[in-house]
């Protein structure tokens, strides 16, 4: 009995996983797995969460007296639940931390506008990145994605990036030709200031 009641909590757990993260179904993760924990890297959500029923399968078929057996296979489903949900966790936050960095809430585009043109071009090289990176992303998703809601999201988010990066490449663009127009009249003032010693 008390197996049975394990087994019941094991599964409404598993479903409440499932059901949390039932948007991301389509979503690729690439963070680094255990191979112990899930056979592949780099697959979809829905894949990893196949394993996991997988695991609860094995738990709800077996027919031991021993409770290590149990016991054992238990720790391996919990640990597999764990780690999904931290890696979804992490790249939420990730995608959510690297908002403000590129949509730039007005203080943090005005603290970047203060940097010297150096030090800027620099940053707006590491949100281009940025942009590539998110851009590309939805792109991935748009092409395995089977839900056309999940699509058309991506559609529009990939739109979004693809626009940011334009406007992002357009500011690199006018700060790279500002610092050669300024090194080039530094470079006069140099030249002129050696004919005038002479």
């Amino acid at each position: 009995m008390a197996i049975q009641s394990l087994i019941d909590t094991l599964e409404q757990k598993v479903q409440q996983l499932q059901h949390t993260y039932s948007s991301r179904q389509e979503e690729k993760l690439f963070a680094q797995f255990d191979r112990t924990l899930f056979s592949e890297q780099g697959q979809t959500v829905s894949f990893y969460f196949s394993e996991i029923q997988q695991t609860l399968t094995k738990i709800k078929t077996l027919h031991s007296t021993n409770i290590h057996h149990y016991h054992f296979i238990t720790e391996h489903l919990v640990k597999q639940c764990r780690v999904l949900s931290e890696a979804l966790n992490r790249k939420n936050h990730r995608l959510s931390s690297s908002k403000p960095k590129i949509s730039a809430t007005p203080k943090a585009s005005h603290a970047i506008h203060q940097l010297p043109p150096r030090e800027r071009l620099e940053k707006y090289y590491e949100a281009l990145e940025q942009l590539n990176h998110l851009y590309q992303q939805q792109r991935d998703i748009i092409r395995i994605a089977t839900a056309p809601d999940t699509q058309q999201k991506a559609i529009g988010l990939a739109e979004s990036y693809k626009r940011r990066r334009q406007k992002c490449q357009e500011a690199i663009d006018l700060l790279e030709e500002y610092l050669a127009f300024k090194e080039e009249q530094e470079n006069r003032t140099i030249s002129s200031d050696r004919t005038l010693q002479k």
